[in-house]
């Protein structure tokens, strides 16, 4: 069988990867197969030594006759979307076009379902926009749930068919991790914190809706301000963009900057780390982190808040009410402050519905962005607190276990082509 891997989306690697994974792994089945990327993601196929096709969104509709002809050209069997709800907003947002073309190629579609769309939403902010995505997915007879980050157990209609979506990825050895560090030029006891950004969340800052705009550019020093609350010992590892606020409030000493770096870079400096912190979903970071063994903290804001009274209720909620640093963030920010799980966008109803009865959850910390006590101290628990890592290391491992419980994703995959009728 031959595949065309349709994932076009720029700025970030999490798609891409997830889409070679499945790749690598029906290549053990004879799958022969064929990317279609943005030339951010090129090193990865060449790493991969996969044939792969570039498209940038200057094409414009144009993308259609490139992808025809890597269809016809590959003789490909079927195309597989990595990531619907990506792959709907890259051509419709990015090239500007009807993202169902593929349904015109005359071969069976085989989506990627990152969010479980069938049992969440499909209401999702696009550069400060809410926007529905097209229910083409709910038509569709199969859909492939990579997991992590969807349940390992089949839901719903029955139609989803979740799958292991890293086979490689693993703890480093000790030899590896030492040598990772020393080339981070680590101090012997120190602690280190991955705080993972993206391209895409500096973008915003100018592209974006003015509420979006806001908050893409204040969070960071809200942020900063808890980071350097943590132990003089601890430092961080910052991969991607340097936002303003962690630039200007933290220590230089104890900042490392990774603004762009390689899958397997990626995936060596994420193992070679103490705990990571991550503050938007879906969390790449975190779902690399259970597979390497590495303790996260993922912190979102379930409390919108409207102007002074809302604030002032806010202390309520928390064991520890509001710090003076979260009252004067508020009080300096301009217009209503959104909650949100994807920041600085909020895709709060495909978000809060993945997470609910997943035991994915289990294996981090959570903690509420305004509640800056709770979330320093989950931060030192998850960095220091041997008991506490201790814990999450066996939610870890038994999370592994059941995703290593699931079928062979060559078998997986051949349920979903026998609903399709390939062979």
């Amino acid at each position: 069988m031959r595949l065309v891997f349709l994932a076009a989306l720029a700025k970030t690697l999490h798609e891409v990867t997830i889409g070679l994974d499945l790749a690598e792994q029906l290549a053990d089945a004879g799958v022969e197969s064929h990317f279609v990327v943005n030339p951010y993601n090129e090193e990865q196929l060449r790493a991969a030594r996969l044939p792969h096709t570039l498209v940038e969104p200057e094409l414009g509709a144009d993308v259609r006759q490139v992808v025809h002809r890597v269809v016809k050209e590959f003789r490909a069997d079927a195309v597989v979307l990595v990531d619907y709800l990506a792959h709907w907003m890259t051509f419709k947002v990015g090239y500007r076009t009807d993202p169902w073309f593929v349904e015109d190629l005359g071969l069976p579609v085989i989506p990627l379902d990152l969010y479980d769309l069938e049992n969440t939403s499909r209401r999702v902010e696009i550069l400060g926009t809410t926007m529905e995505v097209d229910d083409n997915l709910t038509r569709m007879p199969v859909q492939l749930l990579p997991v992590p980050m969807n349940r390992p157990q089949v839901t719903a209609s029955g139609r989803g068919l979740p799958y292991r979506a890293n086979r490689t990825l693993a703890p480093l050895t000790a030899a590896a991790r030492r040598e990772t560090r020393a080339c981070l030029g680590l101090p012997g006891g120190a602690r280190l914190l991955m705080v993972p950004t993206l391209p895409w969340q500096q973008l915003m800052q100018v592209h974006a809706a003015p509420p979006t705009r806001e908050l893409a550019a204040r969070l960071p020093r809200l942020l900063a301000g808890y980071l350097g609350r943590l132990p003089r010992d601890t430092h961080f590892l910052m991969t991607g963009p340097l936002f303003e606020g962690f630039a200007e409030l933290l220590p230089a000493d104890r900042v490392h900057h990774r603004p762009a770096c390689t899958a397997a870079e990626y995936h060596r400096l994420l193992a070679a780390g103490d705990a990571v912190f991550a503050f938007h979903l879906p969390g790449y970071a975190l779902e690399r982190a259970v597979l390497a063994d590495v303790p996260g903290l993922l912190a979102v804001n379930n409390h919108p808040v409207d102007g002074p009274r809302d604030a002032d209720r806010l202390g309520g909620a928390f064991a520890g009410g509001t710090t003076d640093r979260v009252r004067d963030w508020l009080a300096d920010y301009p217009g209503p402050l959104p909650d949100f799980h994807m920041w600085p966008l909020r895709w709060n109803e495909v978000l809060r519905p993945l997470l609910e009865a997943n035991p994915f959850t289990e294996t981090l910390l959570r903690a509420e962005i305004l509640d800056e006590n709770a979330l320093v101290a989950g931060l030192e628990r998850v960095l220091y607190d041997e008991a506490e890592r201790d814990r999450l290391a066996a939610a870890r491992a038994a999370y592994r276990d059941a995703v290593h419980a699931l079928p062979d994703t060559a078998h997986t995959f051949t349920e979903a082509a026998h609903r399709l009728g390939l062979g």
